[in-house]
């Protein structure tokens, strides 16, 4: 194992900056699933306001129509939420990198090279492309939750189910689809976090250290998986312009920055062969 991967498991700047990413990623998570619970109990209000004993095919048609309209309405917070908060961890990527590459020059090297980014241009270019990822994510979510949401109500207006019963259960429906949504957030935000230290290393490497590389960092505690376990074995370090691969399962993965997968939670952190 190169020594670099020794030290800079042990310096602190790299845990502070996991931590930091994870913090973010959890109030962007929180703040998604509170607009989502709010459309939520808006839409059992309506549905609980009918004076109806059973759920006909009638009434199936004003629900949906309910339905799409809660939908819709969630879709558009949730795009303005994550297109607010991709902003935040694209230069937070940006900003993580620049105390990296001046740490790990200080401990490696001995000296610190200066470098003048214009952090915030290069986060705002990184954010817009991956908020129309997000937001397509976002979109998929939506109408997988309206088909399914169809189906289920359907299914109640063809047995003549009480109509107290239709509401009970798409609240329940709408609860245990929560982790979803979540998952969403997380993997987002990381990625949108990583893709700025990328376009960020692409800057650094073309103004100020041409030999600049990318590896990976692997968060290790009981929630790492079997498969982030096994890529952190491998030690990978590449070119910047370069993706990261590696099999597991039978299957190559390759992929630009990480999240290589949902909930991986992998960082790419700068190297440099003299360190």
């Amino acid at each position: 194992m190169p020594d670099y991967f020794e030290d800079v498991g042990s310096l602190a700047i790299v845990e502070s900056h996991i931590e930091q990413v994870q913090k973010l990623e959890e109030t962007q998570s929180k703040a998604m699933l509170k607009r989502y619970k709010e459309i939520r109990l808006e839409l059992n209000d309506r549905l609980l306001s009918s004076k109806s004993n059973s759920f006909t095919q009638q009434q199936l048609r004003g629900t949906l129509v309910q339905v799409d309209s809660a939908i819709d309405a969630m879709n558009r917070s949730l795009k303005g939420e994550i297109g607010t908060q991709a902003k935040k961890a694209s230069l937070l990527g940006v900003n993580h990198l620049l105390k990296e590459i001046s740490a790990f020059e200080k401990e490696f090297g001995g000296t610190i090279t200066p470098i003048n980014l214009n952090a915030g241009l290069i986060a705002n270019d990184a954010s817009k492309f991956k908020i129309n990822t997000a937001q397509s994510s976002l979109d998929a979510y939506s109408e997988d939750l309206r088909s399914s949401i169809t189906t289920e109500l359907s299914n109640a207006a063809l047995i003549g189910m009480d109509y107290s019963k239709v509401s009970q259960n798409l609240g329940q429906f709408f609860k245990g689809e929560e982790w979803k949504l979540e998952r969403i957030a997380r993997t987002e935000m990381h990625g949108i976090y990583n893709l700025g230290k990328q376009k960020g290393m692409e800057e650094v490497q073309d103004e100020y250290i041409d030999d600049l590389k990318k590896a990976l960092i692997h968060p290790m505690d009981n929630r790492t998986g079997k498969d982030s376990k096994y890529a952190a074995s491998k030690e990978m370090v590449v070119d910047i312009d370069k993706p990261f691969s590696y099999t597991w399962g039978g299957k190559l993965r390759v992929f630009m920055v990480p999240p290589d997968r949902p909930n991986d939670r992998a960082i790419m952190v700068p190297y440099r062969p003299s360190w």
